[in-house]
């Protein structure tokens, strides 16, 4: 609940509080997260299921200690064991939290140009990435006006309809954008949707040509997004779009975003 903060951690004794604020307490590392890091660190290096004796010799710890190790870090579910006495490896949830870095850090690239396209147009910039057949937002700064279109970070939608899906998959190795084209059926998100695969690959075609992606009405009504792709060490990593609601929208508007997209330093 909004608001609202947890007070559990009140009651601790008041001696813990004055450990942490006697010198040199922020800079001393506790042992325990040091030890459990080095093991999950060691178990990304080994890429594969391993017994314990072997996250004992890559870890040099002794096979007690990495055994309480182990043991907690399968309670909090980063580490999974196969069956009671069997092999050790990282759970989903660590690569999960790899990405999230990974996204975060992409974030913090691309926010300055996000910044610099909403104060000129004063409307919803989003940032998003392929998650499959779908974009997911992972950022978005809301125009400052009374009727503005806004997607919360963490919403996924179909990349076939929206702009910011486009102008990604348009810029992937054929193969791949065909894969993606063709996989299933293209849902309709409204009358204007386009979903004849032969006429989406047109559409991503002049994506490429034109650096841009656009859509009107195609994935909510009353809503025109422009996109254009985000590059990372030469490959096409996201994508940053313009959500305008149609009753500001016309073509020389569109045009306006276009070139502003264009004129952007969208590759780090």
């Amino acid at each position: 609940m909004t608001g609202v903060t947890d007070d559990s951690n009140s009651a601790l004794p008041l001696q813990d509080d004055a450990a942490a604020e006697s010198p040199g307490a922020a800079s001393k590392p506790i042992g325990v997260l040091v030890k459990s890091f080095a093991v999950i660190e060691a178990m990304a290096d080994l890429g594969e299921p391993a017994p314990l004796r072997e996250v004992a010799r890559v870890t040099g710890l002794p096979k007690g200690t990495l055994f309480r190790v182990l043991q907690t870090l399968v309670q909090l579910g980063y580490v999974n064991q196969i069956g009671k006495t069997g092999s050790y490896h990282l759970s989903s949830k660590v690569y999960y939290l790899g990405r999230n870095a990974r996204l975060e850090d992409l974030k913090m690239k691309v926010l300055p140009q996000m910044r610099v396209l909403h104060r000129r147009f004063n409307e919803t910039v989003n940032l998003g990435v392929l998650d499959g057949i779908f974009v997911y937002y992972i950022a978005a700064i809301e125009a400052q006006r009374a009727l503005s279109w806004y997607v919360p970070a963490g919403t996924r939608d179909m990349f076939h309809s929206t702009a910011l899906g486009r102008a990604i998959v348009a810029h992937l190795p054929e193969e791949q954008r065909d894969a993606l084209v063709t996989r299933g059926a293209l849902e309709s998100r409204t009358a204007r949707t386009t979903i004849s695969p032969d006429a989406l690959r047109a559409v991503l075609a002049g994506v490429r040509d034109d650096g841009v992606a656009r859509e009107v009405e195609e994935n909510d009504d009353g809503v025109a997004c422009i996109g254009a792709p985000v590059f990372l060490d030469g490959r096409v990593a996201a994508s940053v779009s313009l959500s305008i609601p149609t009753n500001r929208y016309s073509a020389e508007l569109g045009d306006e975003v276009a070139a502003a997209l264009r004129e952007l330093d969208l590759r780090f």
